[in-house]
C-alpha cells in the first residue's frame, strides 16, 4: 500500500504541477510590536459569493485557541485593486462578493504574539509561523497547491519540512501539508546531516545550555530505534524545531517536523535532559502514530470545530508509552533511568482517585473541555498517562497470546501499513481486527475491562511478566517514622500556603478544604511553605489535629485525622531469579541482553 501511494503522491505532484497555485506572502512589518502583513492570491475564482476561513484550532492541540482574534483590517480586492465588498459571518469566516471571474486578492494584519501556544510569534529575532494561525484558506481551494514567500530582515534564515523553492520560499502540495509545516524563520543555531540517506535538520532558536553534537547524537539512536517498530520512515526530511527561553515548556507534533519548548538552561543536569530527549522522543513517534497514520475522528481535518473521538488514548497514550520506550532502546536511557520513569507513571496513576471514575474511551472524547486540575485529579484521567499504562498492558497480553511472536510493535506497524491518515482513519473495529489478527484471540474482554471500563491493572503481575517486581518498602529505623498524608496538594503562592488539589475521600476532603484554600497554622502554630511538606509528613497517625485555614477570605478552622501515605514511592527492579522465558520477554521488549541491563557495577 505504502508503495502504490508513493507512485500516487509521483503522479499527484506532476498533475499538481499544472494546477493553478494559492499564494501567501507574509510580510513581517513591525517585528517589536508582532505585526505582519498577509496577502493571499486565488488564481481564478467564478463570480458570485467566496468564503476564506482560519481555523479555530491547530493539529497537535485539541482545544478550540480562536486563532481568527489576531487579524485585523482585512479587505479583498481583484488584482488591479478594485476593492470587493465582504460581510464575516462568524468567528472565522469571511465571506467575500466577487463581482466577476478572476483573481482574488486578500490581505489583513496579523498580530503574532502566541509562542506559548506555539501558534505564531513574532518578534526582532525571529518570526516562529504555524499557518493555521497564520494563513486563511477557502475550502474552494484547499486541495490546491500553495507557494508561500516570506518578506523578513536582512540576515534572518528561514526553515520548515516543506520543500524549499529559494530563500524564504516553500511549496505544499495542499492547504492541509502547509498547515502541518511550520516554519522558522530568524536567527539561530542550525545542524543539518543525513542518517540512512534521509535528511534531518536541527533548528535552535534562543540561547541555553543545549549541546548541538549531543542533540545529533541523540537524535540519531532515535532513528535507529524507530526500526524495531516500523518497516519504513514517512519522510525524506524532517526539522526537529527547538524553542529555548525562560520558563518555556511543551512540543507539537507536525507531518516533517516538531517543535519543541524548553527551558533555557533545562538541559542539564542528565535528569533535566533526560525530560528533553522523551519529548524530543514523544514528537519523533508522532510522525508515525498520529501524522502518517491516526484515529478516524481526526481524518480529515476539520478546522471549524472539535475533531471528536474515541481513540485519542492511542494517538497520545500510546505514543506516550513508545517515548522512553524507544529511549531505553536507543541506548539514551539506562535500563535504571527506564524503570524509574515506568515506576513514576504507575505511582501517580494510583495516586489518581480519577482512575475509577473515567475510562480513557471517556477521557479521549471529552479531550476538547477545558481542563480543572482539582476536579480532573478526583473525577478523570490523562489519555497520556493512562493510555501509556494500557497500551503497556495491551503490549503484555499481545506478546502473551502470541506466545511471544508478535507484540504493540506488531500492531502499531500493522496500523501504519493500514491507515493512511489523508485517506482514512482507523476505528475501534479495526485495532480490534488487528488484534484479532496478530493473536487469533478476541481482545473484546480486554476492550470492555481496559478501555471502555475502569479495571485496575494487575502492575505485579505485569512486571512479572518481564522478570520485575516492585523493590519491596525499605524497613523504617528505630528514630524513623512512617510518613502520613493530609490529602491535600499544596504549592506555595504569594508566601503563603495555597491548597492546589485535595484527594477525594482523603482526611482533608472529610474536613471540608478545598482548592484555592489557603493554609496558615497547624494545631495553633504557623505553617509556613518552606517547612509544610516535613511537618504535613511528620503527624501522628490517628492524632486529631486543628487546622486553620483561609476559605475566600474567611477564617475557619476544622479538624481532620491524618492517616498513612496510601501510596509510597515505588521503584521497580529484577527478581532474584528471573526463568528464561522471562529474560527472554525482558530482551525481546527493551532490545537489550538481560545480562547486561542487570550486570552489577563495580565499585572501587
Amino acid at each position: 500500500m505504502r508503495i502504490f501511494l508513493l507512485s500516487l503522491l509521483c503522479l499527484s505532484q506532476h498533475v499538481l504541477a499544472q494546477t493553478p497555485s494559492v499564494d501567501y506572502h507574509l510580510t513581517i512589518t513591525d517585528a517589536a510590536h508582532h505585526l505582519a502583513e498577509v496577502e493571499i492570491v486565488f488564481p481564478q475564482v467564478d463570480a458570485g459569493l467566496m468564503e476564506v476561513k482560519m481555523p479555530v484550532w491547530r493539529s497537535g492541540r485539541y482545544e478550540i485557541l480562536d486563532l481568527p482574534k489576531g487579524v485585523r483590517h482585512f479587505r479583498a480586492e481583484n488584482r488591479q485593486g478594485q476593492a470587493y465588498g465582504f460581510e464575516k459571518t462568524d468567528k472565522n469566516t469571511w465571506q467575500i462578493q466577487v463581482p466577476e471571474a478572476g483573481q482574488l486578492v486578500v490581505h489583513y494584519q496579523l498580530y503574532a504574539n502566541m509562542l506559548s501556544q506555539r501558534v505564531r510569534h513574532i518578534d526582532a529575532t525571529h518570526a516562529y509561523l504555524d499557518a493555521s494561525g497564520v494563513f486563511m484558506y477557502s475550502p474552494t481551494w484547499r486541495s490546491a497547491p500553495v507557494n508561500v514567500r516570506l518578506s523578513v530582515p536582512s540576515g534572518w534564515q528561514s526553515r520548515s519540512g516543506m520543500q524549499v523553492t529559494g530563500p524564504h520560499q516553500f511549496t505544499a502540495a495542499n492547504y492541509d501539508i502547509l498547515v502541518d509545516s511550520p516554519i522558522e524563520s530568524g536567527i539561530h543555531d542550525f545542524r543539518a546531516f543525513t542518517i540512512d540517506g534521509m535528511e534531518y535538520e536541527i533548528v535552535v532558536w534562543g540561547e541555553g545550555n543545549y549541546e548541538m553534537d549531543k542533540l545529533q547524537a541523540d537524535i540519531t539512536a532515535l532513528h535507529q530505534a524507530a526500526a524495531t517498530v516500523w518497516s519504513s520512515y514517512p519522510f525524506k526530511r524532517y526539522v526537529y524545531m527547538y524553542h529555548i527561553g525562560d520558563g518555556l515548556r511543551g512540543a507539537t507534533e507536525h507531518l516533517n517536523s516538531t517543535i519543541i519548548q524548553w527551558d533555557r538552561f533545562g538541559f542539564y543536569p542528565r535528569e533535566q535532559y533526560n525530560k528533553i530527549i522523551g519529548t524530543t522522543a514523544h514528537e519523533f513517534v508522532h510522525t508515525w502514530n498520529v501524522k502518517a497514520y491516526r484515529p478516524a475522528g481526526i481524518t480529515p481535518y476539520d478546522y471549524n470545530a472539535e475533531n471528536y473521538a474515541d481513540l485519542f488514548w492511542m494517538a497520545e497514550g500510546t505514543t506516550s508509552y513508545y517515548d522512553n520506550l524507544l529511549t531505553a532502546r536507543a541506548g539514551i536511557y539506562t535500563v535504571e533511568e527506564y524503570l524509574k520513569e515506568l515506576a513514576k507513571g504507575i505511582e501517580a496513576h494510583l495516586k489518581k482517585p480519577g482512575r475509577h471514575v473515567m475510562s480513557v474511551q471517556q477521557a479521549s472524547f471529552d479531550k476538547w473541555m477545558v481542563e480543572n486540575h482539582d476536579r480532573n485529579q478526583n473525577a478523570a484521567v490523562s489519555i497520556y498517562l493512562e493510555g501509556a499504562l494500557v497500551s503497556w498492558l495491551m503490549d503484555q497480553r499481545i506478546r502473551e497470546l502470541s506466545a511471544d511472536r508478535y507484540s504493540m510493535d506488531d500492531l502499531q506497524n500493522w496500523l501504519y501499513e493500514h491507515f493512511e491518515a489523508t485517506q482514512k482513519g482507523y476505528t475501534e473495529a479495526d485495532v480490534l481486527t488487528g488484534l484479532e489478527t496478530l493473536t487469533g484471540q478476541s481482545f473484546t474482554q480486554f476492550w470492555s475491562d481496559h478501555v471502555r471500563g475502569t479495571k485496575a491493572i494487575d502492575f505485579d503481575q505485569l512486571l512479572k511478566f518481564y522478570g520485575l517486581q516492585f523493590k519491596p518498602p525499605k524497613k523504617l529505623k528505630d528514630d524513623e517514622k512512617a510518613k502520613t498524608w493530609i490529602g491535600a496538594d499544596t504549592v506555595e503562592k504569594d508566601g503563603l500556603l495555597s491548597v492546589r488539589h485535595v484527594a477525594q475521600d482523603s482526611p482533608a476532603w472529610k474536613a471540608g478544604l478545598s482548592a484555592g484554600d489557603t493554609i496558615v497554622a497547624l494545631d495553633g502554630y504557623q505553617l509556613k511553605p518552606k517547612t509544610a511538606k516535613q511537618r504535613l509528613q511528620s503527624l501522628d497517625v490517628g492524632k486529631s489535629i486543628r487546622l486553620h485555614y483561609f476559605n475566600n477570605g474567611r477564617l475557619l478552622e476544622t479538624e481532620l485525622m491524618p492517616v498513612l501515605e496510601p501510596v509510597a514511592k515505588l521503584s521497580i527492579i529484577a527478581v532474584k531469579n528471573p526463568s528464561k522465558k522471562q529474560r527472554q520477554r525482558f530482551s525481546d521488549w527493551l532490545k537489550m541482553d538481560w545480562k547486561k541491563a542487570f550486570a552489577k557495577k563495580k565499585t572501587d
